[in-house]
C-alpha cells in the first residue's frame, strides 16, 4: 500500500487529492492523519498552476498516479513519493455565483476549486450572501469522523473580498480605529465607543469563521475558508471563547459518534446597543448617515450552528449571543428565540451561562429555523442530536 502523510508529505504547494476524473476529494482513513491508497489504486494529483519546475508532472496541471507498494507513486513509467509532486503556487480557490437563490433572494455562491474540464467544479461550501446588506444568513458544508484529524500549523492566509463587497476595503473596516469611529458615529458620542470597546479584554470586532478553518482537513481547504463571505463581525472575546469550545466540540462529537453531518453556519439579527441618549441603534461596521439605508455588513445579534445528520433525521440548533454587553435580563428578553434544551448537551464544555464569554444555548432545528426563516428544510428534523 502507499501512506500520504498530512504533516510530513503536504506542505503548502499541495496539490489536490482526488478521484481520477470526479469531484471528489480522496480522504485520509479514519481516525488517522494518512491518506491510504491500496496497490495499483489511482490518484489524481492537481494544481492549478501546474507542477513546480522539475516535478515530473510538468508544466501540466493534473497528473494521475498509481500506487506501486511502500510509499512509491507510479507516474509514466518511473516511480516517484509524493513529495516530487509539489505545485508551482499554493492551489487556487474561486469564490463564484451559481445563478441560485436562497433566504430572501440572497445569492447562492460555491467556493472551491474550478478544475480545467468543462463543468468539474469541487465544492467545498456554499454560502447564502445578502448582496445589499453584504452580509451572509449562512455557511453550509458538511463535517464526517475524517474531521477528527486535519492538517496542523496551515499558516493562515489574507482574507480575500473578491468582487463581493462592491466599492469597500474590508481589511480597514475591521481595524480598531475604524470600529471605533463607526460606533461613535451610530452612537453619537466618542464616550459611547469608548466604553465599548476595549482591546486588551477582547472587546472588539473580529472575523469570526462561519465555516471555521479547521473544520477542512487539507491544507489547500483550509486556504480557502478564509473568503469574507465566511465571516461576521464577531466579538472577539466570545470567538476566542464559547464559539471556539462550540467549534472544537462538534468536531470531537462528531468524531466520536461515527456520524456524517450537515452544517448550517449563520448569523440572525442585528446588534443593537444603546446611543448616548439611552436609545437603542442597530450597529453596522460600514455606516453612512447619508445613503438609504445607511448601514451595511450590520454585526450580528446572535451566531448559530445548524447540525443535521439526515440519515437519522436528527439535528440540534447552537445558539452564542454576540454581544458581551448585554444584561441577563436583555439575555432572557431578546436573545433566547428559542425553546433552550442545553441541559441535555453532556458534550460541550462550554461557560454557556458567562455573557463575557458569549452567553449560549441549543434549541430544536424546526423550532429555531421558524424563528430565523432561514433554511429549506426538505421535512422536519424528527428528533434532537444529542
Amino acid at each position: 500500500a502507499c501512506s500520504i502523510s498530512l504533516h510530513r508529505d503536504l506542505t503548502i504547494m499541495q496539490p489536490l487529492l482526488l478521484k481520477p476524473g470526479s469531484r471528489e476529494f480522496i480522504w485520509p482513513r479514519l481516525n488517522s492523519s494518512t491518506v491510504q491508497l491500496d496497490y495499483g489504486q489511482p490518484l489524481e494529483l492537481y494544481c492549478s498552476h501546474g507542477f513546480r519546475k522539475g516535478s515530473p508532472g510538468g508544466n501540466a496541471k493534473s497528473a494521475i498516479v498509481t500506487c506501486e507498494g511502500n510509499d512509491e507513486l507510479g507516474y509514466a513509467a518511473e516511480s516517484y513519493n509524493m513529495s516530487h509532486f509539489a505545485c508551482q503556487r499554493p492551489v487556487y480557490h474561486v469564490a463564484e455565483r451559481t445563478g441560485g437563490h436562497c433566504y430572501g433572494g440572497s445569492s447562492l455562491i460555491r467556493i472551491g476549486f474550478e478544475l480545467e474540464a468543462p463543468d468539474r467544479f469541487v465544492q467545498l461550501y456554499e454560502v447564502c450572501f445578502d448582496e445589499a446588506q453584504l452580509h451572509s444568513h449562512y455557511v453550509k458544508h458538511s463535517l464526517s469522523p475524517h474531521n477528527g484529524q486535519h492538517q496542523r500549523a496551515v499558516k493562515r492566509p489574507s482574507f480575500l473580498q473578491g468582487s463581493f463587497y462592491a466599492d469597500l476595503k474590508m481589511s480597514s473596516l475591521y481595524s480598531f480605529t475604524k470600529q471605533h469611529a463607526t460606533l461613535e458615529r451610530i452612537l453619537g458620542t466618542r464616550a459611547r465607543a469608548d466604553a465599548l470597546l476595549d482591546s486588551k479584554r477582547g472587546l472588539f470586532l473580529s472575523r469570526g469563521h462561519l465555516a471555521a478553518k479547521s473544520d477542512f482537513i487539507f491544507g489547500s481547504h483550509q486556504r480557502a475558508s478564509f473568503w469574507l463571505m465566511n465571516v461576521a463581525p464577531q466579538w472577539q472575546r466570545f470567538n476566542a471563547f464559547n464559539w471556539q469550545r462550540i467549534e472544537t466540540a462538534v468536531k470531537e462529537y462528531v468524531a466520536a459518534n461515527d456520524l456524517w453531518l450537515t452544517v448550517y453556519t449563520g448569523t440572525y439579527g442585528v446588534l443593537e446597543l444603546l446611543d448616548g441618549n439611552g436609545d437603542s441603534q442597530q450597529i453596522f461596521l460600514d455606516y453612512d448617515p447619508a445613503r438609504d439605508p445607511p448601514g451595511r455588513i450590520p454585526v450580528p445579534k446572535l451566531f448559530y450552528k445548524v447540525l443535521i445528520d439526515e440519515q437519522a433525521q436528527a439535528g440540534i440548533a447552537l445558539v452564542g449571543v454576540n454581544n458581551p454587553h448585554a444584561t441577563p435580563e436583555e439575555i432572557t428578553e431578546q436573545y433566547v428565540v428559542c425553546k433552550d434544551v442545553s441541559g441535555a448537551i453532556d458534550w460541550i464544555r462550554w461557560k454557556r451561562h458567562s455573557i463575557a464569554d458569549g452567553y449560549s444555548y441549543a434549541c430544536d432545528v424546526n423550532e429555531f429555523n421558524d424563528v430565523t426563516g432561514h433554511l429549506a428544510l426538505a421535512q422536519p428534523i424528527g428528533r434532537l442530536l444529542l
